[in-house]
């Protein structure tokens, strides 16, 4: 099977005061960053970043990503709490192509950018190692 090059970090801290944050209140006041292959999404109210480093995702956002807006908030969380469940129980496995898992915290309102972002890594992994998360 191919190996893919692919390293994706996702560092969250500081949950706290996100946990204990209403649906209505929280902002997303997220910033994606494109830079050498590296997609970088950050939120500082927030308290977090994830770096997204493969360059064919790069390429395949660019043609085949979706709208802003196209999908909304509620659909992206829950797709991607699904995929993310599987991917690190996948992950979790001996010989799997997943070889660490996504910290993504279910009561942590992470806003549209990076649920928008991480959906659609999500799907391009699935469609580059024929894989199906859910």
């Amino acid at each position: 099977m191919k190996l893919f090059k692919l390293l994706i970090y996702v560092l969250f801290f500081g949950f706290v005061s996100c946990v204990a944050q209403s649906k209505t209140d929280a902002i997303d006041k997220g910033t994606t960053k494109v830079e050498n292959g590296k997609i970088t999404l950050s939120n500082p109210d927030l308290e977090y970043e994830v770096i997204i480093m493969d360059t064919g995702f790069e390429r395949w956002f660019t043609t085949n990503r979706k709208p802003k807006g196209y999908y909304d908030l509620t659909f992206l969380e829950t797709k991607n709490r699904r995929w993310i469940q599987e991917w690190n129980a996948r992950a979790m496995r001996m010989n799997s192509k997943i070889e660490y898992t996504i910290d993504y915290n279910n009561q942590t309102r992470y806003g549209y950018e990076v649920n928008y972002m991480l959906y659609h890594y999500l799907l391009y992994f699935q469609q580059v190692n024929n894989l199906k998360l859910d």
